[in-house]
């Protein structure tokens, strides 16, 4: 929970120096590469993380790497008071959250869609359509392949649900028959 709220606040923070300066997505993209950056160098993570090393350690090397990747000012500042207040471990978080600001400020939904079989182009553009007209916000689908669905489509946008699978029709059937709805 408490990284929810820290993940919500360096987020937002960020998100409205971007917004006044008009460098949304470009922020976006700088968090992004930073976090790849985290990843595949696990010692520098560590360093950065660690409370062993010395502060200008830290701070000379975090300056190398935001230069190399030649991060705007405000990112850099941004990233390198997250390690000072030793809140750079939350940065996947506040990567995350601050994705979804630009979806919100975009008027964008991310559906989750799942089917038992693979979908072309088409079908998966076909459904977002559909998708768009009952949530009323451009959608963007991110399709995962579920034989257990059996067939069908299962669509998931934050708290809505759609459930079209022959799973989900076969268990209304259950309990339809077990109520002795049917016949």
């Amino acid at each position: 929970m408490k990284n929810q709220v820290i993940a919500k606040r360096y987020s937002r923070a960020l998100f409205n120096l971007a917004a006044e300066g008009q460098a949304i997505e470009q922020y976006g993209t700088e968090l992004d590469g930073f976090n790849k950056v985290l990843k595949a160098l696990p010692d520098f993570e560590n360093l950065l993380r660690n409370p062993l090393y010395p502060e200008g350690v830290k701070k000379d090397t975090f300056q190398k790497v935001a230069a190399s990747l030649e991060l705007s000012p405000i990112v850099g500042s941004f990233l390198n008071l997250l390690v000072e207040k030793k809140r750079i471990q939350h940065l996947p978080e506040i990567t995350e959250y601050y994705h979804r600001l630009i979806d919100e400020h975009s008027n964008i939904s991310r559906a989750k869609v799942r089917a038992a079989v693979k979908l072309d182009a088409s079908e998966i553009e076909k459904i977002a359509a559909a998708l768009e007209k009952r949530i009323g916000k451009k959608i963007v689908v991110e399709f995962e392949l579920d034989p257990s669905l059996l067939g069908g489509v299962f669509a998931q946008i934050g708290d809505f649900v759609l459930d079209g699978s022959v799973k989900r029709q076969l268990l209304t059937f259950k309990e339809s028959l077990k109520r002795g709805a049917v016949g």
